[in-house]
């Protein structure tokens, strides 16, 4: 009879451990089938990975992952798929207590059941570090309360599932796309925009928007071609998002811009601290508190909402289309306010 040598053994040994480790990183992905994960793998180890008598080995390796790791493996009887509830002294992720405190800060601002479904991708992931964290550091987080917290709303509409994955394709794959709109100037009905779509962001209410080119809408509205526009996500019409087959232009189509002039009167500008509200802004202060800006914009509509928050401290000069936009508010806030 031969023995085996001392480097065979070695070898034997590194890989049923490399094959563990595999085991434990699929399982790191998501829930999974016995089938998922032999074939997981095979696929990684080839003739070096499972024998034929898969099942069983399969067995012996979660059982020894839960007597020599501390690993917690529950397997669900309904849908037939192994889980990883702790990582037990797998746990090899540690980080910085700066970090720790970036996670809870994290935590505070994207709780469970927040009722946005566009962060449950980020519940996810804050779950998966937590859980690649040693058992003592795990509870260090869950009782650690984070002081700050990002205001990332919570009431907003949410979007549907098909709508985010279809607009999220068309980013990706640089197409434009076709859906029906119903913004807040279609009082009735949507009407169908082509856009070149480049970018999704969520601002701090909580609302999702696409950054787009209009390239086209029917009817026609009062919307400039080539114009960048905001949609929120939440007022496209559920299954009308189509991927239209035309590739983006390798550069973005420049929207028309615009000079943009206003003053912000001394009551918040005297501190010479004023926000930076648009890219390349240029801010000149005065001898009397009040402070002059200059910028080019490109999106009149988004411009009016980000000075209206300044009130009647702010006057605004140029554009003159700009200009026409908040002579329409005012007479609308007349007709509310004086009647």
């Amino acid at each position: 009879m031969t023995t085996p040598s001392g480097g065979g053994i070695k070898r034997s040994s590194w890989l049923t451990f490399r094959r563990r480790l595999l085991l434990v990183r699929t399982l790191l992905r998501g829930p999974a089938r016995s089938t998922t994960l032999i074939e997981a793998i095979n696929a990684e180890l080839g003739s070096q990975g499972y024998p034929e008598a898969a099942s069983a080995a399969l067995k012996h390796d979660f059982d020894a992952l839960k007597g020599e790791y501390g690993c917690a493996i529950r397997y669900d009887r309904v849908t037939h798929q192994y889980h990883l509830v702790d990582l037990g002294e797998l746990a090899l992720l540690d980080l910085p207590d700066t970090c720790m405190e970036a996670l809870a800060f994290l935590e505070a601002s994207f709780p469970e059941a927040s009722g946005l479904s566009e962060h449950a991708n980020l519940r996810d992931l804050l779950e998966r570090v937590v859980l690649l964290l040693p058992p003592a550091r795990q509870q260090q987080h869950r009782r650690r309360r984070s002081a700050l917290r990002l205001n990332v709303g919570g009431t907003a509409a949410s979007v549907h599932p098909q709508t985010l994955a279809l607009v999220k394709q068309a980013i990706e794959e640089r197409r434009e796309l076709s859906f029906a709109y119903l913004g807040i100037f279609d009082l009735a009905l949507p009407r169908r925009h082509r856009v070149a779509p480049y970018g999704i962001t969520f601002r701090p209410e909580g609302h999702g928007y696409l950054d787009a080119t209009l390239l086209d809408v029917a009817p026609r509205g009062a919307e400039t071609r080539h114009a960048a526009i905001d949609y929120r996500l939440d007022r496209i019409v559920t299954g009308t998002v189509e991927v239209l087959p035309t590739m983006l232009p390798q550069v973005r189509m420049l929207p028309p811009s615009y000079d943009l002039r206003y003053q912000l009167l001394p009551q918040v500008a005297r501190r010479r601290d004023v926000a930076v509200a648009f890219p390349e802004a240029q801010i000149d202060y005065r001898d009397d508190g009040s402070a002059e800006v200059t910028a080019r914009v490109t999106n009149l509509w988004q411009t009016r909402q980000i000075l209206l928050r300044y009130g009647d401290a702010c006057i605004v000069y140029e554009p003159p289309e700009l200009v026409e936009l908040f002579r329409q508010t005012a007479r609308g806030l007349a007709r509310i306010y004086e009647s």
